[in-house]
C-alpha cells in the first residue's frame, strides 16, 4: 500500500500501490501543465472527500513498489481530470481499478 499526502499538515490517505502510480502519472502531467483540478475520493465507510489539487499545495507519494503502467487507465483518469467535474474516483468507470484491496481511507497520524 502506498500513501498520498496532500497539504503539509492532513493525515495520509492509503492506496493502493497500483492505483496511486497511475493517480501520480496523472496529477503529475496536470500539475507540470499548471493545470489544477478536483480529485474526489473515497476514503471508507461511506465516505467521500473531494481536494483541489493545485501546485501551491503540497503533495507527496510513498509507495512499496511501482507496478506496470495501464495505458488505458491512465487516458481514462486524464480524460476525467479534464472534465468540469474532475477526477472522481468513486464513478464506475474505475471500480475495476478499486476491486479487491484497492479500498481508500485517510490514516491518522
Amino acid at each position: 500500500m502506498g500513501y498520498l499526502t496532500y497539504g503539509s499538515t492532513a493525515a495520509p490517505i492509503e492506496i493502493d500501490d497500483e492505483l496511486l502510480t497511475h493517480l501520480r502519472l496523472v496529477i503529475v502531467t496536470k500539475l507540470r501543465r499548471n493545470e489544477s483540478f478536483p480529485l474526489t475520493l473515497s476514503i471508507g465507510d461511506g465516505a467521500v472527500e473531494t481536494l483541489w489539487v493545485h501546485a501551491s499545495i503540497p503533495l507527496r507519494f510513498a509507495m512499496d513498489e511501482e507496478p506496470s503502467i495501464d495505458r488505458s487507465l491512465v487516458v481514462s483518469m486524464m480524460n476525467a481530470a479534464n472534465s468540469a467535474g474532475g477526477l472522481d474516483l468513486t464513478r464506475a468507470e474505475f471500480a475495476p481499478a478499486l476491486t479487491g484491496s484497492r479500498v481508500l481511507h485517510a490514516m491518522t497520524a
